[in-house]
């Protein structure tokens, strides 16, 4: 029982912290971050959002990264979380279009529809 116990109080504290992040009114953007991703990528993808953020001096965005979404093939992918509850996914990223999401969401509320997840 102790077990459960720990592993409810944690599952708590994430649904928490997800809930204060969707109320910031900020958007999020998951980069997958695993070896499969890193592989193709991943680093520089993050170097290149990271990067835009500054230079655009973009504050509306949250950065982050999350373990293996189990899509090797389509690594690096990235989830764009919006305020307002949509989610797009993007697949094969690369930094010039990493830094175009994070412009297209962050600026003008739209996503690059070519570039989505595409199954």
């Amino acid at each position: 029982m102790i077990l459960n116990d720990f592993y409810q109080q944690l599952r708590e504290s994430a649904e928490e912290a997800i809930k204060s992040k969707k109320e910031s009114g900020k958007i999020r953007a998951v980069l997958g971050y695993s070896i499969c991703s890193v592989s193709v990528g991943a680093n520089e993808v993050l170097r290149a959002m990271q990067e835009v953020l500054v230079e655009a001096d973009i504050h509306n965005v949250i950065l982050e990264t999350t373990g293996c979404i189990g899509l090797c093939y389509k690594e690096p992918l990235l989830d764009i979380y919006m305020p307002n509850g949509m989610k797009y996914t993007y697949e094969l990223v690369t930094p010039s279009k990493a830094r175009a999401i994070i412009v297209s969401h962050s600026l003008y509320g739209e996503p690059m529809e070519e570039w989505l997840l595409k199954m």
